[in-house]
């Protein structure tokens, strides 16, 4: 069977929404009753798409790839504005593209499937990617002064039994708390203090706050929601960056194999600073976003969606404005693969989308495939990546 080229796709998806909507001429009605008849996947297609259950439900996952694009699209296909002075037809119309639009990228995912349960070449595929490279998981590795290593997994209840009778035990000032690639974990300090660390992260933090501060060391990335406390400042050290806090939400990325550090503010108030010493510090209010060089120890600050810069807390790695280079290394961290680029070039093309964190690699491979014109090919646990 021929597969459907994206522009008959679209020219479909746009006649199928114009019925729902009930805006489609009787010429329109027949061909798309003409497009039902010429094969059963397309009348199954049909019916798929009107399925309401089942477009609530894939409509969620058609959520996890850049609908931007489409969505201006439709808007331009169909002729539709939005009128400042009609809020009801805003609605209105901004629902009717917002269906067209989904219609297109479940029209998408639909050929994947079909695609994939009819070839089975894609078939053993998808298989291989899905035996072979995975998602993280909920796993740390706690490391005492004394140099015993304790491993933690997925069992929240046990690992806070074990991070507190460990503190108890040991006689040592300062412990390390380190993800693999391929890990992530959520710990609470002494003083209240929550820390999320993603992959390939590493927390060392005092077994108790003594004195007049507290303070603690990252590297990778790590969101913290520090405990208020007007008496003890909270410092986090890393990199050639100090950040002093005054309870408050905020994220940090500071991986060793990356020059800049991204400190992105959530809500409160924090100050940045080298850790020499030298130098104002730099205020950040939140939605704001400071980018501290290592290299020369040198900042900038732009404004930024914070819900973005910390998706993958929520379950969802959402790309904007970032380039493959890191795209690829995010993704990689997490479901612990290499890659390299068939074309160098490659590295600097930026990509907007989203991608679920806890889905089949061979998802993440359909997602850049079928709407990111960027291909991924597995070797094992390296991917290729290059264009189609």
């Amino acid at each position: 069977m021929a597969m459907m080229t994206n522009d008959d796709e679209q020219i479909i998806s746009i006649l199928i929404c114009k019925r729902i909507i009930g805006k489609a001429s009787e010429e329109e009605c027949e061909v798309i009753d003409l497009w039902r008849k010429k094969n059963k996947w397309n009348e199954e297609a049909y019916k798929h798409l009107l399925d309401s259950e089942q477009m609530r439900i894939e409509l969620s996952r058609a959520k996890l790839t850049d609908y931007h694009r489409p969505l201006q699209e439709m808007k331009r296909r169909l002729g539709l504005h939005e009128k400042k002075s009609a809020s009801r037809r805003q609605t209105l119309v901004y629902s009717m593209v917002s269906v067209a639009a989904s219609i297109i990228l479940l029209f998408g995912i639909y050929s994947i499937y079909n695609h994939s349960f009819n070839n089975d070449k894609t078939t053993s595929r998808s298989t291989l990617a899905e035996n072979v490279i995975t998602h993280g998981s909920t796993r740390a590795t706690l490391t005492l002064g004394n140099g015993q290593k304790i491993e933690l997994g997925s069992n929240t209840t046990q690992n806070n039994k074990i991070i507190a009778q460990s503190s108890k035990e040991s006689k040592t000032i300062m412990n390390s708390l380190e993800t693999p690639r391929g890990g992530e974990f959520k710990i609470t300090l002494e003083d209240g203090t929550e820390v999320w660390l993603n992959a390939e992260t590493k927390l060392r933090y005092p077994e108790n706050f003594n004195g007049n501060e507290r303070r603690v060391e990252v590297t990778g990335e790590a969101y913290f929601k520090v405990a208020h406390d007007n008496t003890k400042p909270f410092y986090v050290v890393s990199g050639k960056q100090e950040v002093r806090v005054y309870g408050t939400e905020f994220n940090i990325h500071a991986y060793p194999d990356e020059v800049d550090i991204y400190t992105s503010l959530v809500s409160g108030s924090i100050a940045l600073r080298p850790i020499t010493g030298n130098g104002s510090e730099l205020m950040l209010t939140p939605g704001h976003q400071a980018v501290f060089s290592n290299a020369d120890a040198s900042a900038k600050v732009s404004t930024v969606d914070t819900d973005i810069v910390t998706s993958w807390r929520s379950g969802t790695f959402v790309f904007e404005g970032q380039n493959l280079e890191q795209i690829m290394k995010a993704l990689s961290r997490w479901y612990n693969f290499n890659y390299e680029f068939a074309d160098k070039a490659l590295a600097n093309t930026e990509f907007m989308g989203s991608i679920p964190k806890y889905g089949k690699f061979s998802e993440v491979v359909e997602i850049f495939n079928k709407m990111g014109g960027i291909c991924l090919r597995q070797d094992g646990h390296k991917v290729i990546v290059s264009t189609k």
